[in-house]
């Protein structure tokens, strides 16, 4: 969400004159952190299923807005700095939270943004009784209407078991259900061989909890003449969009290619996510591509492309799975979420890094992002065609998690191009890391 949404949307709520299930005013920052701590577990449990809002720096009962000014006045590092050095989270399962400051009729207002999950519910192991009234161990507290549970209760039997029913998505339609089960790679099994209800004999797994959910791994007919297909990793077809492959040690040895495979999601007979899946290493190794954009391709976490990337990987690849989805995704960055995606690129945008215009003549690197890039190494597989060497690169690419080869064929005609993608891809993957650890 932009910062004028985000203004927008809480100038409403202000000027509703009452308080909710997803959005709390207050006064000034809290004056100690059980108190912070106790209203950041409640929204995060809120029952409105959505994005919670705590809003400092608007007076209690009159709802005037004063701005925020005070001694206990927090940014968004301190807030994370609190909920992981609390005690122990149930499941390691915290809060998601973004602290905002915003302008509302020419004061500064701060916005604790607690992000919607379905990792409900968040509680503590074990009693905080740092400051204030403890919070106890065990007890779930909650947001429902304007209200919190106070910190000697918990939610009821109800909202709590509504709460769990989240976590296990029960609460949702098909497409979002299919989202859980997807994560849950344990409980797929293999039909291969079989044929389904539907006449449908591709190979094929289910989801044992519910088999009305499928994936299936379909062959497009070779012999369609519309279609061209590489053969190749370092044909010309193939192009610097899918740079991401070579990166990964064996497209140097390995070289078989193939786009003919794509990965199907059906619920009962619905298909709810199809791809294309990008095979390397004679097979071996398939990918689910990632988005892609003129900027950068990348994944979204809660994403069907970035979880059926993992699908793939875990149920279809084979010995060196592990390895290639570790390379690839040193130079694919990956995203919590599309507000981290936006806020990240408004971040390398005022760093550096023009916007893309098409039909335009696109300006250079400035800034902090034309020193990291200039920073930023991407090596070359020197003895390409000499398999006395693979093994050892092999390792070293494994045991060195910076490292990252461009093991292209020199002859590519690609190969500078590619290079240049590759360092890119990089260089954004450890920005993001960065910027992920230092921003406040």
């Amino acid at each position: 969400m932009k910062i004028f949404e985000l203004e927008q949307e809480i100038q409403e709520l202000i000027e509703l004159h009452v308080e909710g299930d997803y959005w709390d005013f207050k006064q000034q920052w809290h004056s100690n952190n059980a108190d912070l701590l106790h209203d950041i577990i409640c929204m995060a449990n809120s029952l409105a299923n959505r994005d919670c809002y705590i809003i400092i720096g608007v007076e209690d009962g009159s709802y005037n807005v004063l701005g925020v000014d005070d001694e206990n006045r927090k940014n968004q590092q301190n807030v994370i700095d609190l909920l992981r050095q609390k005690p122990a989270w149930a499941g390691g399962y915290i809060p998601e939270v973004y602290v905002k400051t915003i302008s509302i009729v020419d004061k500064e207002i701060d916005v604790v943004i607690v992000k919607h999950s379905d990792n409900t519910p968040f509680y503590l192991l074990e009693d905080y009784k740092k400051e204030g009234q403890p919070i106890f161990k065990g007890a779930i507290y909650t947001r429902k209407g304007d209200t919190n549970t106070p910190k000697t209760g918990t939610a009821d039997l109800h909202d709590t078991e509504l709460l769990w029913k989240r976590r296990f998505g029960l609460l949702y339609n098909p497409s979002q259900r299919a989202k859980f089960y997807l994560k849950d790679l344990e409980n797929w099994e293999s039909a291969d061989g079989e044929t389904d209800k539907s006449g449908r004999d591709d190979s094929f797994l289910f989801y044992k909890p519910d088999p009305d959910y499928t994936v299936y791994f379909i062959y497009e007919d070779e012999a369609d003449e519309v279609m061209t297909y590489a053969k190749d990793v370092n044909d010309n077809a193939v192009g610097t969009q899918s740079y991401y492959l070579f990166a990964f040690c064996n497209v140097s040895y390995h070289t078989g290619y193939s786009s003919r495979r794509k990965v199907v999601l059906y619920y009962k007979e619905v298909p709810l996510f199809s791809s294309v899946i990008e095979s390397v290493d004679e097979g071996r190794t398939s990918v689910v591509p990632p988005e892609f954009s003129p900027i950068e391709p990348y994944y979204i976490e809660d994403s069907f492309r970035y979880l059926m990337f993992e699908f793939v990987f875990r149920h279809w690849c084979g010995n060196y799975s592990s390895e290639a989805r570790e390379m690839f995704l040193r130079v694919i960055p990956v995203y919590k979420n599309d507000e981290e995606h936006e806020e990240f690129r408004e971040y390398v945008k005022n760093n550096g890094i023009p916007p893309y215009i098409p039909g335009r003549k696109n300006e250079k690197m400035q800034g902090k992002a034309l020193e990291r890039i200039q920073q930023t190494e991407i090596h070359v597989y020197k003895t390409y065609g000499d398999p006395s060497t693979t093994e050892a690169v092999a390792q070293l690419v494994k045991d060195t998690p910076e490292l990252v080869i461009n093991f292209a064929n020199p002859e590519n005609e690609c190969f500078q191009l590619i290079t240049e993608d590759l360092r890119k891809g990089k260089m954004m993957v450890d920005w993001l890391e960065n910027w992920r650890n230092n921003r406040d």
